[in-house]
């Protein structure tokens, strides 16, 4: 083959989603494909589909990958085709997959080509979604069917990753220079959970082994859920330093009556309790959150609920997204919905309250020495991420031993009020 074919993705959504992308990209370089940015053979659009607004952006994606790509085969994958079977009909793509699978997703797209060269295998390869850290997807399926979300209906059924694969991707990306793991997971504290998992073995078993990996400098959880946050992980956490101290818990309401509504296994109460016990072992601990505002039947009441629960609980984090459920979801039947004007305004309060949080925890750090993983370089200057899971500013000289040799380093760094980003 003498002209490469080349390609473009687009990706919408979470972690999970950024981590299907970039396994999808390796296999599409092994295959021979090339990454471009514009005019390509091929564009994948990789959707997400976990709210309404999202679902608006998938059309949006669609006609700009048309746009910008007027002669190319397009592809729609993800979440989206797990719950609207007529997007062919209705999007005009020349092909259509939902999630996993990457091996017949790669067959079909060849079909497309039939001058690539059939010999070329699929190997483990390098899935990077970011040049400092690895995002490693180790698990996938949600079964708990919360009232708004979409999810167990477009991820299915719990599955995790054998921790032998797991192990070997990790290794290769240590390999390949990176110092931080991501692990990420559509409910990643119920990973080797599901009954026919073949593996004894936990979240917690998993992390034991990846820390005996050399060279590995950090481990970072994703999203986990306040009812997996077992005792053991807390004391593997609290003991390890190669774990970093960050954890993000979504909340989504500080409403004993909306989290119910909401079909969550929790009250506020317990998720008090479970923060108090973070912090009794791990004081300075980055806690950031999801919050849903403006859900069905939420009342000012409920609102200030939520608003003075986060107050209290100091997130150093806040992620706030506006009520938009999918007509397949059961909140989005439920009575008493509230305008959009009243879900704007409640979502501006949090917003600032998140911000407000979010200053006061990184000061607390003003003076110390710091764990940085450098990100990016913008001139003179360095960006970089602390353990902590907040970003500061700095010079090359402002680093003890470190000659500001590339992105992806892990170095010290003394916090100032001034540097922090």
């Amino acid at each position: 083959m003498n002209k490469k074919i080349t390609y473009k993705i687009y990706t919408l959504g979470c972690k999970v989603n950024q981590y299907d992308s970039a396994v999808l990209k390796s296999r599409l370089n092994q295959i021979g494909f090339k990454e471009c940015e514009s005019s390509a053979d091929l564009a994948i659009v990789n959707t997400c589909a976990v709210t309404k607004t999202a679902i608006h952006k998938n059309s949006r994606m669609f006609n700009l990958a048309k746009k910008e790509n007027p002669k190319a085969k397009i592809v729609i994958m993800g979440c989206w085709p797990e719950i609207d079977n007529k997007i062919l009909i209705k999007e005009q793509a020349d092909l259509i997959r939902g999630v996993g699978d990457y091996e017949r997703l790669i067959k079909r797209i060849k079909r497309f080509f039939p001058e690539l060269n059939e010999k070329n295998k699929l190997l483990d390869s390098i899935a990077s979604t970011d040049r400092s850290r690895y995002f490693l997807k180790i698990q996938d399926g949600c079964e708990q069917f919360c009232s708004y979300c979409i999810i167990p209906f477009t991820r299915g059924k719990l599955k995790s990753r054998k921790s032998r694969k797991v192990i070997t991707e990790v290794e290769f990306a240590v390999e390949n220079g990176f110092r931080e793991i991501v692990l990420s997971g559509i409910h990643l504290g119920l990973y080797g959970r599901e009954k026919d998992f073949k593996e004894k073995i936990n979240l917690v078993d998993l992390i034991n082994k990846l820390l005996k990996i050399d060279n590995l400098e950090r481990i970072r959880l994703s999203s986990i859920e306040v009812t997996e946050v077992t005792d053991e992980l807390i004391k593997l956490m609290s003991e390890n330093k190669k774990i970093c101290k960050h954890l993000h818990i979504p909340l989504q309401n500080g409403s004993d009556k909306i989290l119910k509504l909401m079909n969550r296994p929790y009250t506020s109460g317990d998720f008090q309790k479970k923060v108090v016990e973070l912090r009794k072992d791990m004081p300075d601990i980055a806690l950031s959150t999801d919050v849903i505002v403006g859900f069905p039947g939420e009342t000012e009441k409920d609102f200030q609920d939520t608003y003075n629960f986060i107050k209290k609980i100091k997130f150093s984090r806040l992620h706030v997204f506006p009520f938009s459920a999918h007509e397949k979801t059961m909140a989005f039947n439920f009575p008493s919905h509230l305008s959009k004007e009243v879900i704007k305004e409640r979502a501006k309060k949090l917003r600032k309250l998140g911000k407000e949080l979010e200053e006061k925890y990184k000061r607390k750090f003003t003076g110390r020495n710091l764990a940085v993983i450098v990100e990016s370089k913008n001139g003179a200057y360095y960006i970089g991420k602390t353990e902590y899971y907040f970003d500061i500013k700095f010079k090359d000289v402002d680093v003890v031993d470190w000659c500001g040799n590339d992105v992806g380093d892990l170095v010290r760094k003394k916090l100032k009020i001034t540097n922090i980003k």
